[in-house]
């Protein structure tokens, strides 16, 4: 019997950047090894989706920011929680 999802779990995953003490960005030229913290917790949350571990009648809508290329929009992130009945959760990854 297939149910038809009726919730959606808004995940809002975050790879905060560093900043130094006079709160600059932090920006790396080269690294010799590449966090892939974000990867590894993505991979996880999907698999979670794909298995339904909310319930059959949720499904998961992931969205992965590195804040080290991408502005991380606080107010949309407020709004879109509140279209969905606050029915979800904001990570800071790699911290």
């Amino acid at each position: 019997m297939f149910i038809r999802p009726t919730r959606r779990f808004q995940l809002i995953l975050i790879k905060p950047s560093h900043y130094d003490d006079d709160g600059y960005l932090i920006r790396w030229w080269r690294s010799m090894t590449p966090s892939n913290s974000l990867a590894a917790v993505y991979g996880c949350a999907v698999d979670s989706a794909e298995r339904r571990v909310l319930g059959p009648d949720v499904d998961f809508d992931i969205d992965p920011v590195d804040e080290t290329n991408t502005r991380v929009n606080v107010p949309a992130i407020v709004a879109r929680l509140r279209r969905h009945d606050n029915f979800g959760l904001v990570a800071l990854v790699g911290v």
